[in-house]
């Protein structure tokens, strides 16, 4: 008896620890499923760059275009035409003297033609233009153009003749640009106007063929380049330089070379400068006379006596007889100065 209950006792403890262990391995390996709880699992490490985040690019804002002349033409009849740019596809109004004279809306290219129903009359004109873009306030342009109009069969000095018109581009600084010469003008190249303020400084503008590039040369110092503008209706395109450094009072040569890719000269245009002191620029009047002094030009000549300067013409117009090229007056010359109104 002894022995048998022995080996049920021995197998009963077998089978227990069996148990056991099963237990213990289930138990391990739940654990080992499941995971570490909420509380002990270590923090999670942040994958966000440290770097801070680049601020978005903000648009650049376009500025209009101002609008501007680039072409104006009149011929002795008084029929003109006007060409110029501004904006894509907005409003341009002409305004002459104050008044408005005509709209034009611009192409996709900014481009714009305006061509008055009936002629310019007799007399001086101050055009200037004013765009308008929906939603934005009106932008009036940069420059101006003075253009003094002859009467039918006279020249702008009042005298027998069949001259155009003078056109003149004025800045808000003073500078002017010949768009249209009272004789007209050619493809040859020109120098229309010379001009310097109280510093010194020059601002020279003319005439050349489309895209010539042209050379300035001050005492055959090369002082400054510049490339003639598309064709302006005759054969021509306007250029102007105007060098950072001053001109010291003197008299100088000043020459125009129109040059090829090359460097060769296939036109030249040269004559003396006087850039005068500022004191000394005064005209004497002796009556109806004007005596040429040092430094004077037509342009400064007509400024003195007119108060503007876009009437040189006059007295070159009045003064032929002795006036060959309106670039080359020498002092000591007396000129007759017309009365105007």
């Amino acid at each position: 008896m002894v022995p048998d209950l022995v080996e049920r006792l021995l197998n009963r403890l077998t089978v227990t620890v069996i148990v056991g262990i099963i237990v213990i391995i289930f138990a391990i390996s739940l654990n080992y499923v499941t995971g570490p709880s909420d509380e002990d699992a270590a923090p999670a490490i942040s994958k966000k760059s440290s770097k801070p985040e680049a601020a978005p690019a903000q648009e650049q804002k376009h500025e209009p275009v101002p609008p501007s002349f680039d072409v104006v033409r009149v011929n002795p009849n008084g029929d003109a035409v006007m060409a110029g740019r501004a904006e894509p596809s907005s409003d341009v109004d002409i305004i002459n003297t104050g008044a408005d004279m005509g709209h034009v809306t611009t192409d996709s290219r900014g481009e714009w033609v305006f061509v008055p129903e009936q002629p310019l009359e007799p007399g001086e004109h101050r055009l200037s233009l004013v765009m308008r873009m929906e939603g934005q306030e009106p932008i009036k342009s940069l420059s101006d153009v003075v253009l003094v109009v002859p009467e039918r069969g006279k020249d702008i000095a009042g005298q027998p003749g069949n001259g155009q018109a003078l056109a003149l581009k004025i800045g808000k600084d003073g500078k002017a640009t010949v768009m249209q010469k009272p004789g007209g003008s050619g493809g040859k190249l020109s120098v229309d106007a010379v001009d310097y303020d109280a510093q010194g400084r020059l601002f020279i503008s003319g005439h050349a063929e489309p895209g010539g590039t042209i050379q300035i040369y001050l005492n055959n110092r090369f002082i400054g380049h510049a490339r003639a503008g598309e064709d302006t209706g005759a054969g021509s395109g306007i250029w102007t330089v105007s060098p950072e450094s001053p001109v010291e009072p003197g008299i100088y040569t000043l020459r125009a070379d129109h040059v090829d890719n090359a460097g060769k000269v296939l036109a030249r245009v040269q004559f003396p400068f006087s850039r005068a002191d500022p004191i000394s620029v005064v005209a004497m009047k002796k009556g109806e006379f004007i005596t040429v002094q040092p430094g004077n030009s037509l342009w400064r000549l007509a400024r003195s006596t007119y108060g503007e300067g876009t009437r040189y013409t006059v007295i070159y117009q009045a003064n032929k007889d002795q006036i060959t090229n309106p670039d080359l007056i020498y002092p000591g010359q007396r000129f007759k100065v017309p009365q105007t109104n």
